[in-house]
């Protein structure tokens, strides 16, 4: 790892990690990217900063983030990298898109190396069979509307299918999805109406004919059930 801390001046210093990071209003981007155009110190700078930013990465290793991961730290940054306007003077464009990787790298880092907890889904459960044959995880996201689930273990028999209910009180089985074959992680967006029956609501899985219950609501064997918790 380079010394970024040996170039500079102090205020530069601290302006170019900003600017790496992608943690610069958009007006004091512009500034500073008009400066970048004439400042061979400033780019080394910039560039020192990104070395080492990026090399903390180094002992990781490579995990693929969940889908919603990148929309999220996309919608943190002041401009998504991917629509940022072109490079203006200079290093332009380039630094910011640059810069907003490194950002997002870190974010995944940060949260997959347990040096910060990221937001908690509001709801999750451990759907599971008595004798954990058959285990499923739930949680869901409120600011996404997304219930995700994840298989942990257990399968279905041959020609038949797993298919889950959301049982709110006394109502009648909702059905939510009918897991895909050979699945591992799904994500379904729920209705609002289904959303506000989670608190207190139980996630059940039956075993239902290949593609689902043919009636709409379970037909075959309650094979796992959890209930949902409020975190």
């Amino acid at each position: 790892m380079s010394d970024a801390h040996d170039i500079g001046d102090g205020d530069d210093r601290v302006l170019a990690a900003e600017y790496v990071l992608g943690l610069m209003p958009a007006a004091d981007r512009r500034a500073f990217e008009e400066r970048l155009g004439g400042d061979a110190a400033l780019r080394a700078d910039v560039a020192a900063w990104a070395e080492d930013f990026v090399s903390l990465t180094d002992a990781f290793p490579e995990v693929t983030p969940p889908a919603v991961i990148w929309p999220r730290i996309e919608a943190a940054l002041d401009t998504p990298v991917l629509t940022a306007p072109r490079r203006r003077r200079g290093i332009g464009i380039f630094g910011y898109a640059l810069g907003g990787l490194v950002a997002a790298g870190l974010a995944w880092v940060v949260m997959t190396s347990g040096l910060m907890t990221p937001a908690a889904p509001e709801y999750q459960a451990r759907i599971a069979a008595e004798d954990n044959g058959l285990v499923f995880a739930a949680a869901y996201d409120v600011d996404t509307g997304t219930l995700e689930l994840q298989h942990q273990s257990g399968t279905h028999a041959p020609g038949r299918s797993f298919e889950f209910w959301l049982i709110s009180g006394d109502a009648a089985p909702v059905s939510v999805m009918v897991w895909p074959a050979g699945g591992t992680t799904e994500a379904v967006m729920l209705p609002a109406d289904l959303a506000a029956q989670l608190p207190n609501a139980v996630l059940a899985i039956s075993d239902e004919p290949e593609g689902g219950s043919p009636t709409g609501q379970p037909t075959g064997e309650v094979l796992a059930v959890g209930s949902v918790q409020s975190i």
